[in-house]
């Protein structure tokens, strides 16, 4: 004989409940790491301009549960770029995939958090957690000693600058990185002028950053269908249009030359600078 009992009944339907959540419900975050001496800086926290425009973009997109802000001591320096990593590390491994946003020096601390993780997950193979990586204007090692990790990063974005000065560093870092499988060097171009270091976490940037490129491309939009990670390409960005892509074919003559220039530039501001002492 069937017997009517409500509580089982309710057990039964929160264990389900329970059940398909954890089996189908997967969590995500996009999160934005700062660069040097930038941990009091706004644009990178909820309450500023280039977080909420990333934030609004992945609401958009729907593609992560969250927007976060990472924020680390700045100090200028390996020890204190390996401690945040490995902080960052640690809360990486908190979701089953992530996002990552990083300007200058919050990449490098982004890419030794991938070799960490890399070690600690090494069992899974071909495991990306980074789902995707987008790197502004990162001072590159130019001995390539830091490196991301690529077998736990599904794309690796490298966005720079011709007209930023910070990034060489007195020509102590490269703007690109030698590329591998799934990565790739873009030049950037906002309202049709080289930004400079801080304008890379523009908002007009932002808006747009995680749509680049697997969206404009399924939605044929500003020549992205053309994009490449075997070539390197330029985007031009403007505030009231859809970004533009296109393959930059001469991008190794132009950063050849502008290291040249660079270097004109470094010789003359220190013979000044001897003259002066």
């Amino acid at each position: 004989m069937f017997v009517y009992r409500p509580i089982a009944l309710v057990t039964l339907f929160f264990a389900l409940t329970f059940y398909s959540q954890s089996t189908m419900y997967t969590k995500s975050a996009c999160i934005i790491i700062h660069g040097t001496w930038a941990k009091d800086q706004s644009w990178c926290k909820p309450e500023g301009d280039f977080f909420k425009a990333l934030q609004s973009c992945a609401l958009e997109l729907q593609i992560v549960d969250e927007v976060i802000p990472f924020a680390w001591s700045g100090k200028l320096g390996h020890p204190s770029q390996l401690s945040a990593a490995q902080d960052l590390e640690k809360i990486i491994s908190m979701y089953d995939s992530v996002i990552l946003v990083g300007h200058s020096h919050g990449v490098t601390v982004g890419i030794l958090a991938s070799i960490i993780l890399a070690k600690n997950i090494s069992n899974e193979p071909d495991c990306f957690k980074i789902k995707k990586f987008y790197a502004l204007g990162v001072p590159v090692d130019v001995t390539g000693a830091i490196f991301p990790d690529m077998s736990v990063i599904g794309t690796f974005y490298n966005l720079f600058s011709f007209g930023d000065y910070v990034q060489p560093v007195n020509l102590a870092h490269e703007r690109c990185f030698n590329c591998s499988e799934r990565m790739v060097n873009i030049s950037v171009l906002l309202s049709n002028q080289h930004p400079t270091h801080s304008d890379l976490h523009h908002p007009c940037i932002a808006q747009h950053l995680l749509k680049i490129e697997q969206y404009f491309s399924e939605k044929k939009l500003g020549n992205f269908e053309n994009f490449s990670l075997k070539l390197p390409g330029i985007i031009y960005f403007n505030e009231y249009e859809l970004p533009r892509y296109e393959i930059q074919y001469d991008q190794k003559r132009l950063l050849e030359l502008d290291k040249k220039v660079h270097w004109l530039v470094t010789m003359a501001f220190f013979k000044n600078r001897k003259k002066d002492d």
